[in-house]
């Protein structure tokens, strides 16, 4: 994890509502140097609801909005007017966006989603008039009981810097989504904190080595013990937390301070 990451991470912590969220949308957009954030949630699953404040809201800083639409909630920094648009124009059916992080588990860059209806160019030549940007590239988050919810960043470039960005950023952004998705989580749950989590110290230990962007060889070295071996000790946690994967694992012990960097 790189330093400009933990240092947004430290902020974190101390959001307590879906507006202060929605205000680090702009903080997180400034950190990664792109064009615009956005996160947006379909789902927060049969054990959530939105909550009952204001259906939207301006952020806190420029060019950025929350919002609620039905069962849909997100904050961004795209233009007010675009959320409106795409919200008013039920996009959600056929983005093809949202269709494509559904269907996967892995992040996905805009360039390799399927844009060839009529109905799906005009949606795309709509959001570059807005100011999206001609890139994107969307993390899926996925939780218990239906939660869904995708991370967005996007900016105008070319297709080669593009791909040279992503490969040198894929790691914080998708630490950033799955902590910021957490946290999304947490303020609007409405059922009380789920049950604690006990991780073993050999789990934590793990975790937190490969929070601070060691790699597996180099955890393993550390506590002088097989790669195996930690293997079974990342499998354990992402049991015991409920993690689709280590990413998601570390994004949920640090926004729940079970591990500090």
């Amino acid at each position: 994890m790189s330093g400009r990451v933990e240092k947004l991470l430290e902020t974190l912590p101390s959001i307590d509502s879906i507006e202060d969220l929605g205000s680090i949308i702009n903080v997180i957009r400034d950190v990664f140097q792109v064009g615009h954030v956005t996160y947006l949630a379909l789902s927060l699953g049969h054990g959530f609801r939105l909550s009952s404040r204001p259906a939207s809201g301006s952020l806190i800083g420029d060019g950025g909005t929350w919002w609620r639409h039905a069962t849909m909630l997100g904050a961004g920094t795209y233009a007010p007017e675009w959320g409106v648009r795409y919200a008013e124009a039920g996009y959600a059916r056929i983005d093809p966006v949202v269709e494509g992080a559904s269907r996967s588990f892995l992040p996905v860059n805009w360039k390799e989603l399927d844009w060839d209806s009529k109905l799906r160019r005009q949606f795309f030549r709509e959001a570059i008039e807005c100011g999206i940007g001609n890139q994107g590239y969307t993390i899926p988050l996925r939780g218990p009981d239906g939660q869904f919810a995708i991370f967005v960043i996007n900016d105008n470039t070319t297709d080669q810097k593009w791909k040279r960005y992503i490969e040198e950023n894929r790691q914080d952004i998708l630490i950033v989504a799955h902590f910021f998705h957490q946290k999304v989580i947490e303020v609007e749950r409405i059922f009380g904190d789920p049950p604690k989590v006990k991780l073993s110290t050999r789990e934590l230990d793990v975790l937190r080595y490969l929070a601070g962007g060691k790699s597996r060889g180099q955890v393993a070295d550390q506590l002088k013990i097989s790669e195996n071996t930690i293997r079974v000790y990342i499998d354990s946690a992402r049991h015991k937390l409920g993690a689709l994967n280590v990413t998601h694992a570390i994004a949920i012990t640090l926004s729940k301070g079970i591990i500090t960097l």
